[in-house]
C-alpha cells in the first residue's frame, strides 16, 4: 500500500509555570505522522504516533526563546513538568489515508466520543483537507480552585504529586516530605478530624515532616480526585499526538461500514 500522512498545524498557548514565574508561550507546531497502513498494522500503535525526539521536548515548545541561553535538559524538564494549557487550536489538517482518523493529543482532555465510548481530541474524514482552524480545548480560568493550585504549588501536578519534594527511604514504610508539599497543607487543614495535628510532628532538618507511605498515598488520591481533576496542569516532557482508526478497527481492515461511513449514504460512496 501506498505510504501515506496526516499532517496537523496545531497552536498551543500555555502558561510555563517555573518556580512562581508564569511565563506565557504561544508555539505552533506541524505534527507529521506518515507511514502506510501495512506499516501501522504490522508495528503497532506505537508507529502511528509523533513525540518530539527524546531530549528535543524543549527546543519543540520553544524553551530556547524563554530562557537566556539554551537550557540543558534538567532545567527543561522542570519548566516542561507543570504546564498550564491556555487554549489548544488545530489550525489545518490534511488526511491523506483512506479511512477516517482519530486524532488523540496527550495534554488536552478528548472531548469527542463515539457511541462505544472511545474519546478523542479531533476527527479527521479520509481524504480530507480541512482549513478551518478550530478549539479543541480552552481552559476555564475563572475556575478558583485552579487559579490558587497553581499560585501556590506551580511545580506539582498529578505527575509530580508523588515524586516531587520528598525524600524516599528503601525498605521503610515511611518517607521525608517537604513542608511545602500540598500533602502537608491537606494534612494541617483536616487536623481536627484526622485527631492528629502535623504542625506538632518536629521537622527534620528544619524541612521535611515524617509521614507513613500509606498515609501518603491516601492523600495524594485525594488531592488528585478532589483538586487536581480540576486543574488544567500537565506534563508536557510527555507530549505525544497519537492517531487510531474509528471504533478501534484494525489498521489492516479497509471497510466503510464504521460509525461515520454508517451516515453516508449508499449513492455517495459509490462515486
Amino acid at each position: 500500500m501506498d505510504v501515506n500522512q496526516l499532517t496537523l498545524i496545531n497552536a498551543e498557548t500555555s502558561a510555563l509555570l517555573m518556580g512562581t514565574q508564569q511565563v506565557i508561550r504561544k508555539q505552533r507546531m506541524q505534527v507529521l505522522i506518515r507511514g502506510s497502513m501495512a506499516k501501522f498494522a504490522a508495528a503497532g500503535a506505537e508507529s502511528a504516533s509523533w513525540a518530539p525526539i527524546n531530549g528535543k521536548s524543549g527546543e519543540v515548545l520553544g524553551l530556547s526563546e524563554i530562557f537566556e541561553s539554551s537550557p540543558d535538559i534538567s532545567t527543561t524538564k522542570s519548566a516542561l513538568q507543570s504546564t498550564f494549557i491556555h487554549r489548544v487550536n488545530i489550525l489545518e489538517t490534511n488526511n491523506d489515508f483512506s479511512v477516517n482518523i482519530r486524532v488523540s493529543i496527550s495534554c488536552i482532555p478528548s472531548m469527542e466520543t463515539t457511541r462505544n465510548g472511545q474519546s478523542f481530541a479531533v476527527t479527521c474524514l479520509s481524504s480530507c483537507h480541512n482549513p478551518t482552524p478550530t478549539t479543541v480545548f480552552e481552559a476555564d480560568t475563572s475556575n478558583a480552585e485552579s487559579v490558587e493550585w497553581r499560585n501556590r504549588y506551580p511545580q506539582y501536578n498529578a505527575s509530580s504529586l508523588e515524586t516531587q519534594g520528598m525524600l524516599q527511604v528503601n525498605g521503610q514504610p515511611y518517607l521525608f516530605v517537604s513542608q511545602t508539599h500540598p500533602v502537608i497543607e491537606l494534612l494541617k487543614q483536616n487536623a481536627d478530624m484526622l485527631n492528629a495535628d502535623i504542625s506538632s510532628q518536629p521537622l527534620i532538618d528544619g524541612e521535611w515532616y515524617k509521614l507513613t507511605k500509606q498515609v501518603m498515598s491516601t492523600c495524594c488520591n485525594t488531592l488528585k480526585t478532589k483538586v487536581l481533576n480540576h486543574v488544567s496542569s500537565r506534563d508536557l516532557n510527555n507530549f505525544f499526538v497519537q492517531i487510531h482508526r474509528v471504533n478501534k478497527g484494525d489498521w489492516s481492515n479497509i471497510t466503510t461500514n464504521d460509525e461515520i461511513m454508517s451516515t453516508i449514504p449508499h449513492e455517495v460512496l459509490l462515486r
